[in-house]
């Protein structure tokens, strides 16, 4: 009798075991799945790049792209127009996160007797790229140009942008590509980048 007593109480010690170990391994077990789907969401985050496109698009703006994206892809992503020169970029190039995109224009070859009489290819406002048949590369004009057209110079964020044109406004038209030094925030080695780019004119 005893024996089958000691079984009983034998048991029962088994069975709070069990529900003790049922009680607090758990939740352990919960909070393990919970940290593995959110560093899930974490790697998921990481596996992109984010790019600004601008120019010659449909939709300029930020676009997301998986990290192995080519120039290609983000140039589809923001769709490009019918005079976008996209034989001035390279399409396969990889991309960087963070990387600012400006689709050039196209321009369309003016004749020898257009030039003689004075007649000059129409370009879209703050366009840049190489024009066929060898001719000089479009240039922004300082004295003239609005903050996005001045913001695809290297170098120049919307805030040096708004600055050159406070500049401007301050003291008058530049007289020269080299005035633009005298702006705040512009120094040699970031004029060196933008030089070959700018012009002045009325």
């Amino acid at each position: 009798m005893e024996r089958k007593i000691r079984w009983v109480w034998w048991g029962i010690l088994a069975a709070l075991i069990l529900a003790a170990a049922w009680k607090f391994f758990l939740p352990h077990g919960d909070k393990t799945y919970i940290h593995s789907g959110a560093a899930e969401t974490t790697a998921t985050a990481a596996r992109e790049i984010v790019v600004y496109v601008s120019g010659a698009v449909e939709k300029p703006g930020l676009i997301h792209l998986p990290l192995d994206a080519r120039m290609d892809d983000a140039v589809k992503s923001a769709g490009p127009l019918p005079e976008a020169n996209l034989e001035t970029m390279n399409l396969a190039e990889k991309l960087k996160d963070g990387r600012k995109i400006v689709v050039p224009y196209q321009v369309k070859p003016v004749s020898e007797e257009d030039l003689a009489n004075g007649i000059t290819p129409a370009v879209p406002s703050g366009a840049l790229g190489a024009a066929s048949g060898g001719s000089q590369a479009l240039k922004i004009n300082i004295n003239t140009a609005n903050q996005g057209e001045l913001g695809q110079l290297p170098g120049v964020g919307p805030a040096l942008a708004q600055r050159i044109i406070q500049y401007r406004e301050k003291n008058g038209l530049f007289v020269s590509p080299e005035d633009l030094q005298k702006v705040s925030g512009i120094g040699p080695k970031t004029y060196e980048k933008m030089a070959d780019m700018i012009t002045v004119g009325p």
